[in-house]
């Protein structure tokens, strides 16, 4: 259970509002812990409905599944993760999308478009795009 609260406005309504509804919730609790973090804005929900839009796409042009092409295009703009276990033996990931902010995901799908420019294969520019790439004026975008 998540809330963003603001330095500027009060508090305690919201602290208060989420106590009341994590015991509602939860009725055979009887302790809770709480904790307070630095908001790090993850990618909107227009470059999520975007980019999976994007590996649909392009996963049936290519012959991959959706899995199959995430993690192709993560490999190729995110790199990987090599990690040593303590016997020696060395495991390589792809490194995930889900902790990119806004920023960082926007890079991302500037870097799956530039490189998708060199197929034959034609990508949704419509409302998600500008949303997803931080234009203003989206809705004002006739959908190509």
């Amino acid at each position: 259970m998540n809330k963003l609260i603001f330095k500027d406005q009060p508090k305690e309504m919201a602290f208060k509002t989420l106590v009341q509804q994590f015991f509602k919730e939860n009725p055979d609790t009887t302790q809770a812990s709480i904790s307070i973090s630095r908001y790090k804005p993850s990618r909107s929900d227009a470059q999520n409905r975007l980019y999976w839009k994007w590996v649909d796409i392009l996963g049936k042009e290519l012959g991959y599944s959706k899995d199959e092409t995430h993690l192709i295009l993560a490999d190729k703009f995110l790199g990987r993760i090599e990690i040593t276990t303590k016997k020696g033996d060395v495991i390589s990931t792809v490194k995930s999308t889900r902790g990119l902010k806004t920023g960082e995901f926007t890079d991302y799908l500037h870097d799956i478009d530039f490189f998708i420019s060199e197929y034959d294969i034609v990508l949704p520019y419509g409302d998600d795009y500008k949303l997803a790439m931080g234009e203003k004026d989206a809705r004002k975008v006739p959908q190509s």
